[in-house]
């Protein structure tokens, strides 16, 4: 039976979201968005250490709303208020409350513009993928795949102020467009696609000059390379001259497990591969799901790693929002939690409304 399961959540992995969701149910505009507290291991309640992470609260999050779900990525603003992205261009909103595990000011709405239909018999597919946002000038950014581009848009998501197709882009597989982006600290971007394979190994990505939503800013390649089996799914950036990377993988025997690894900026170099340090493993029997969304905040005490999963609107999938603080060094990883000796973080082959309440 459990294999049996594992099958069936692999066909909702693989078959496209149009096909999973079937006739298209009546339209619900409901903006209630409910959290429910979960634990990291439901079998060992008191287990809060997993690698250089530790647990500090986590939340299963449903909405009535019929475009609610796909979240692949997210950015946290003060006063822990959340803006998820859907892989369906539908942004979800919310401050959230852990005390009272309540979501305040929830709302769900469609970004204001996207790619255009490649054709009038085509349907309108915003396939949003990753997501930046600039703090002091309010701007976001989103990578869309399928029409691979990048677009800019103004604060709050007022407006579309820009967009850019790179010729380079469109060789990407459909479904490997831009999982995951960076904003570095000098204006240069970083593009990372999930599937499209570089010459020299791992898979393609790019450091455009500037704007990558700008057509003059000009791109070139570099290959990453992700744990064994695993395949790229967001990034955020770090304090110290480093990035953490997000993967996941799922297979019909192992199921869904994901992968927190450091990555130094400093190898993202044209015409090289960089790999990154794994450095905490999530899966069975630890709570997981698709894992695609990943955030970094900081308190006083050092930096907070937010994940969330995307549950391609499967009923047979959930979606999660993790909460761990983000432990220093690497010898950390050694130390036993309580009497769970840490996991070794290592893969193994396998397949205004935005303002804070």
């Amino acid at each position: 039976m459990p294999r049996f399961l594992a099958c069936l959540s692999l066909f909702f992995f693989l078959v496209p979201v149009t096909y999973v969701r079937g006739p298209v149910p009546p339209a619900n505009e409901s903006q209630y968005i409910s959290l429910e507290p979960i634990t990291l291991d439901a079998k060992d309640p008191g287990r809060t250490r997993v690698g250089r992470l530790v647990f500090l609260g986590g939340w299963k999050i449903t909405s009535d709303n019929g475009e609610f779900g796909g979240i692949s990525s997210m950015v946290v603003l003060s006063d822990n208020r959340f803006l998820m992205l859907s892989d369906n261009g539908a942004l979800v909103g919310f401050t959230l409350d852990e005390g009272r595990h309540k979501a305040i000011r929830p709302f769900i709405a469609p970004l204001p513009d996207g790619p255009a239909k490649p054709n009038e018999y085509a349907r309108q597919n915003w396939d949003s993928e990753s997501l930046l946002h600039n703090s002091e000038t309010g701007q976001f950014w989103v990578g869309y795949e399928h029409q691979h581009s990048i677009w800019r848009y103004g604060s709050s998501f007022s407006r579309k102020e820009s967009a850019n197709f790179p010729k380079a882009m469109q060789k990407w597989p459909e479904n490997g467009g831009a999982e995951a982006m960076l904003r570095l600290a000098d204006g240069r971007f970083l593009v990372f696609s999930e599937a499209a394979e570089y010459s020299k190994g791992g898979y393609q990505a790019f450091i455009f000059d500037s704007d990558a939503s700008v057509p003059t800013s000009k791109p070139v390649a570099f290959g990453y390379k992700p744990p064994k089996g695993y395949k790229l799914t967001d990034a955020a950036l770090l304090d110290d001259g480093s990035a953490l990377m997000l993967h996941r993988r799922f297979t019909p025997i192992d199921g869904v497990s994901a992968i927190l690894s450091v990555a130094q900026l400093q190898d993202f170099q044209p015409g090289k591969v960089a790999t990154a340090i794994p450095i905490a493993t999530l899966k069975s029997p630890l709570k997981v799901d698709n894992m695609e969304a990943l955030a970094i905040t900081r308190d006083s005490e050092g930096s907070i790693v937010w994940i969330a999963s995307d549950d391609n609107f499967s009923a047979l999938q959930e979606s999660l929002l993790f909460k761990f603080r983000l432990l220093k060094g690497k010898n950390l990883q050694k130390k036993p939690d309580a009497g769970h000796p840490n996991e070794k973080a290592e893969a193994s082959p396998g397949f205004s409304t935005f303002e804070s309440d």
